[in-house]
Formats: C-alpha cells, sequence, structure tokens
C-alpha cells in the first residue's frame, strides 16, 4: 500500500490521537503545572468523597431498582407496551439532561407538583435531587441491559428447569442468575463511570459547594477562577479514576443495549402470580417516574400562551445547536465507518488493535478532562473567543465516536465475511461500489448511529461549557441560564423543543434491519 492511500488513515490516527495525547500533555504541566498542594486541602477530599459517593449510590439504585422490572419485560408476555417503553427508555437514557432537569424543578421543586407529599425535609437541591436525576437517567439503561439478558435465556434452559420441577429459587439460581452475573459488574462500573463523570446534573441541582463533583469543580477552576493549576490537579485526578473503573469494567463483559426489543424468546415458564403483579406495579411506578418530568414540561410552557417568549433566542440556539450536533455527527459516523472498515481488512494484529485504541480511548477520558487538556495546551496559541465553535464541533466529535465505532464495527465485519469477495470479483469502481452496495447494506446501522450520535451530541453541556461562547448559545445552554434566572415557562419550551429534536433523533436510532 502506497503512502498516498495511507494517506487517510495516517490522518485519521493522528487526529484522534494527537488529540488526546496534546491534552495528556497539558495535563502533565506543559503549559502550567498541577498545583498537588491540593492533595493537602480538605476541600478536594470533600470534593473527591461526594464524587465517589454520589456515583456509587446512583450505580446501585440504578441497578437494584431496575432488576425486578426487567425480569418482568423477559418473562411476561402480557405486559403491554413493551417494546415502546423500551424505546422510551432509550429516550431516557440519552436524552439531554437539561431536560430533564427543567421537569425534575416543575414536578419536585419547590413549587412542584408533588413536592406537598414528599415531607417538609424535601429538598431537591443536593444529594437527593442528583440521585433522583440519575436514577431517571441511568434507571432505562439498565432495564435494557438486563431485560436482554433475561429474554436471551434459551427456552432448553427454561423447559429442563421446568422438567426437573425446579422452586422458582433453584431456578433463578441454576438458569437466571449466570446470565445475569457476567454482565452486573459491567453494568454497576458503566453507571457509576456515567455518574462520576456527571456534569450538568450536578451544576443544576447540586445546590452548593458541599454537593459539588470533580467536573462541576475543573469548569469553575477554569471559567470562574481561570486557575489552570488546579483545573490541571483535578483533571488528572479524575482521569486516573475514570481510567481505572472503565478498564475494570471493560475486562468484564459487554453491554448490549441497543439490541431489538422484541427477542423472539420461544417457551417460558409461567411465573408465580405474586410475582407477576409485582413486576407489573413495579412496570405502571417506572412508567410513572419516567414521563411524570416530561409531561409536566406541556402544561408550563402553555401557561402563558405563545406571546412574550423568547422565540428570537429559540430559534438561534437551536440553530447552533443543530450546526454542532449535526456536524460532529457526520464527523463522527464517517470515522467511525472508515476505522471499523479498515479494521476489518487490515491483516496486521498491531493495526487492529492500534485502531482500536484510537476509536475507543476517548471513553476512558471524561469531556471535560479533554476539554481542559485541549484548552490549556492551545491557550497561548489559539484564541478560543474566535475559534472555540471549532472544538466544540470536533470535541463532541471524538466523545461520540466510540459509540459510532462499536455500533458499526458489526455490521462491517458481516459485510466482509459474506459480500466483499462477491464484490470484488464484480470490479466495481470504488464510488459505485460504495453507493450502490456497502451503503445500502449498512443503510439501518448508519440510521441508529446517526441518531444515536446526534442525540448525544445535541445535548452537550460541558464541552460548551469550556470552549462556547453567550453569543453562540446552544439550547442546553439556554435551559440552564433561563431555568437559573427562575423563568421556568421559557425553559420548559425550550425543553420540549430539545424533547423534539432528540425524539427524531430517535426516530434514527431506533430503525429496524
Amino acid at each position: 500500500m502506497s503512502i498516498v492511500s495511507r494517506l487517510p488513515l495516517l490522518l485519521a490516527l493522528t487526529f484522534l490521537l494527537g488529540t488526546s495525547g496534546l491534552a495528556l500533555l497539558a495535563l502533565t504541566g506543559w503549559e502550567a503545572a498541577p498545583d498537588v498542594h491540593f492533595w493537602q486541602d480538605p476541600w478536594f477530599w470533600q470534593v473527591l468523597r461526594f464524587t465517589l459517593w454520589q456515583a456509587f449510590l446512583s450505580s446501585l439504585l440504578s441497578v437494584g431498582l431496575a432488576l425486578p422490572l426487567a425480569r418482568a419485560l423477559a418473562l411476561d408476555r402480557r405486559l403491554p407496551g413493551k417494546a415502546a417503553f423500551l424505546r422510551w427508555c432509550l429516550l431516557c437514557f440519552v436524552m439531554p439532561s437539561l431536560i430533564l432537569i427543567t421537569g425534575l424543578v416543575l414536578v419536585y421543586g419547590r413549587n412542584g407538583w408533588l413536592t406537598p407529599w414528599l415531607g417538609s425535609g424535601w429538598q431537591l437541591y443536593g444529594l437527593s435531587g442528583i440521585l433522583l436525576a440519575h436514577i431517571f437517567l441511568n434507571l432505562p439503561f439498565a432495564l435494557r441491559v438486563l431485560s436482554f439478558q433475561w429474554a436471551g435465556i434459551p427456552s432448553a434452559a427454561w423447559k429442563l428447569s421446568a422438567q426437573l420441577q425446579l422452586s422458582g429459587w433453584q431456578r433463578f439460581y441454576l438458569v437466571e442468575w449466570p446470565a445475569l452475573r457476567g454482565v452486573l459488574p459491567a453494568l454497576l462500573g458503566f453507571i457509576f463511570l456515567l455518574c462520576f463523570n456527571s456534569f450538568a446534573v450536578v451544576l443544576a441541582l447540586g445546590g452548593g459547594p458541599a454537593t459539588s463533583t470533580l467536573e462541576v469543580a475543573i469548569y469553575q477552576a477554569l471559567k470562574y477562577n481561570f486557575n489552570p493549576s488546579e483545573a490541571l490537579f483535578l483533571a488528572w485526578t479524575q482521569l486516573l479514576i475514570a481510567g481505572g473503573v472503565f478498564w475494570l469494567f471493560s475486562r468484564w463483559s459487554q453491554l448490549e443495549w441497543l439490541a431489538p426489543a422484541d427477542s423472539g424468546q420461544g417457551w417460558q415458564p409461567i411465573s408465580h402470580p405474586l410475582t407477576l403483579w409485582a413486576g407489573r406495579a413495579a412496570y405502571l411506578l417506572v412508567i410513572l417516574f419516567l414521563t411524570l418530568p416530561l409531561l409536566s414540561l406541556l402544561p408550563r410552557a402553555l401557561s402563558r400562551g405563545l406571546e412574550g417568549l423568547p422565540w428570537l433566542s429559540l430559534l438561534q440556539a437551536s440553530g447552533w445547536s443543530l450546526g454542532f450536533a449535526l456536524s460532529a455527527t457526520l464527523l463522527a459516523v464517517v470515522l467511525g465507518l472508515f476505522l471499523a472498515w479498515q479494521a476489518s481488512v487490515t491483516t496486521s494484529s498491531w493495526l487492529k488493535r492500534l485502531l482500536e485504541v484510537a476509536a475507543l480511548h476517548h471513553l476512558v477520558i471524561p469531556g471535560m478532562v479533554l476539554s481542559v487538556g485541549v484548552y490549556i495546551f492551545f491557550m497561548q496559541k489559539i484564541n478560543w473567543l474566535d475559534y472555540g465553535w471549532i472544538a466544540v464541533i470536533l470535541l463532541n466529535t471524538l466523545v461520540a465516536l466510540p459509540f459510532a465505532y462499536s455500533q458499526l464495527k458489526p455490521g462491517v465485519q458481516d459485510y466482509q465475511a459474506n459480500y466483499q469477495r462477491l464484490a470484488a470479483s464484480l470490479a466495481l469502481p470504488f464510488f459505485i461500489h460504495w453507493r450502490q452496495v456497502v451503503v445500502p447494506f449498512l443503510k439501518p446501522a448508519l440510521s441508529r448511529v446517526a441518531g444515536l450520535c446526534l442525540v448525544l451530541t445535541l445535548g452537550d453541556f460541558a464541552i460548551f461549557g469550556i470552549f462556547g461562547q453567550p453569543y453562540q448559545q446552544t439550547l442546553p445552554w439556554l435551559i440552564y441560564d433561563l431555568a437559573a434566572s427562575y423563568r421556568l415557562v421559557e425553559a420548559a419550551l425550550a425543553s420540549l423543543w430539545l424533547l423534539a429534536l432528540a425524539f427524531a433523533g430517535l426516530m434514527l436510532l431506533d430503525t429496524k434491519k
């Protein structure tokens, strides 16, 4: 292979690995040394303890609450609307968190619908609100993963347990538990990582310094105090912990959460009536929990009619959000497809590993850490006031790339195994081969990946928080500003519009093969 033909691959690897390398170089103190004296600061240990504690509680509650309902979703054939509910879970998991935060304020805030029934000691802002938001965002993910695990148990195993007349506990221990125990550590670890790296939820619902996390502390150190040394120290702490957690759970198992809702399961056992109705009750409660905050947006958004609302700001923010998100989505899909294709055609084992690392390593580096490193490395070379929008697009591309690559890789491997030789025998020109053969074959996977990347990048809050400018305000930051100034009617309207855009992305994401 000539140097010219390798040039696109070299450019892609240089961009992916070079960006991370420069960010990590900045974190080593290339431009501003980390202030290691923070190890002796009680404030740092308070932030670290709270970050770990809220992530641990969030992951434990999300998975623990998901277990009984996931079993009902997989084994109760008469449970109505399961496919629609699992699609709704998908939207809840990937939806921009500012939509949820606005809904939670309307339902559980000081003047919320349910606040009078929660007791005089209830306070949304603080640990309780953070846990509530994290459970809302991650419970649906846990439900999808665990229900697919239960639904994947072969019917032969169920029939054998029935023939042996196993009791309910024996059947759970011998048939169901083996299907779950391999995925539970990875599921807990992944949700822990998501909550550990949470930014928008803690910034909006934290309520003060006592409930600050590393992500929020990094943002405040760089944007409010402009203390690069403090930001670097906090970023290194977050990177080391997040990287260690990712390494641990990635060794345990793979999480399948975009699997089709209809598993085609054959024979299944008849559950005990008590278990059956307990699962249905949990189903109803979770539906209410996942829909009430979003349903509350509609009456509040329309409470003053359509006049006097910030339509111009909404349109401008929509334009910037869609511009950033569509650009990042296009780049992530193209890069993900290119890397998946190169990994499938190469015969070099080291190059395969290099491509995997290049595509997936941004899962380890939190977006805030990556942003801080890039910001500090180039702050003497680039005027971020003028060119920050480029960083917003490129860094969102890197954050979305691991999801694009992991979802496209199986389809590309399937094509290579079954059709590549046939296509090569036809000696089709390159562009005709891709336009008429490859793209139609991968179209469902490309649609799902495009939808996923679009929803993820539409909800970006952390990266724009570092590089964005007020005149380029996106929808999540518009919602945050409106809610922070207690303009909840306008915030509800902007949240509904962002939800509609996310739902459009979900329609792509849920495309069937």
